[in-house]
């Protein structure tokens, strides 16, 4: 099944935050500065929406949660029935694939933690409904 190539999108993300080194090693000290870093991680991918990932899944938002720091991707999933994408053994694999890319001790991945502390959202939506929300935080990363 395509949807198993949900991982290539972490490969997007990282060449988009890659791109945009200019707050790299910014201090967070203030919600001012957190925000300032926030913005210039997520404004980058805005301009570069839609981005397909493959060709079931296209990243069509990503934005900050409004209450917490919390970054928001939001996905299409097309040519896919509901009942295929929620099935266990395809959650699974999307859960087991967000969360590795997520716990990767990466510059890019230890940046998007450090801008986000509250974690990442993943929702998947088919006909603009949401079907699937993959929650991830850094402390799932320690329980591993």
């Amino acid at each position: 099944m395509k949807i198993f190539k949900s991982f290539v999108f972490f490969v997007v993300i990282f060449l988009v935050f890659s791109c945009d080194n200019n707050k790299k090693n910014t201090v967070v000290k203030s919600n001012d500065s957190l925000t300032a870093v926030q913005n210039s991680m997520i404004e980058p991918m805005k301009k570069a929406l839609p981005i397909e990932v493959d060709e079931l899944t296209t990243l069509i938002g990503v934005d900050k949660d409004k209450e917490r720091n919390i970054i928001n991707y939001q996905y299409d999933v097309k040519n896919t029935p509901e009942h295929t994408l929620l099935l266990p053994s395809t959650l699974d694999t999307i859960h087991q694939a967000l969360f590795n890319a997520y716990c990767e001790n990466t510059e890019e991945m230890q940046q998007l933690k450090t801008a986000f502390p509250d974690g990442a959202n993943y929702h998947y939506f088919i006909d603009n409904k949401e079907i699937v929300v993959v929650e991830l935080t850094p402390t799932d990363c320690r329980v591993k």
